[in-house]
């Protein structure tokens, strides 16, 4: 693990919102990063509505790469 990101806000909406925005405006180089997996989760509606557990990557996410 290279950092570890963390976003708070009033809302889950909000929390959200400014985790986009870090991950928009992040810039590591020379590795290889999960940026773009992150997005996926944090894009999802089931994640958004707080609908999720254990298994929401594998419902969720890995079923969209099939």
């Amino acid at each position: 693990m290279i950092a570890k990101i963390i976003t708070h806000g009033a809302t889950r909406n909000e929390a959200i919102s400014k985790m986009k925005r870090a991950l928009e405006e992040i810039v590591i180089e020379g590795v290889d990063t999960n940026i773009d997996f992150l997005f996926k989760i944090i894009k999802n509606p089931n994640f958004i509505r707080g609908n999720f557990d254990t298994s929401f990557i594998e419902k969720e996410i890995l079923i969209e790469k099939e």
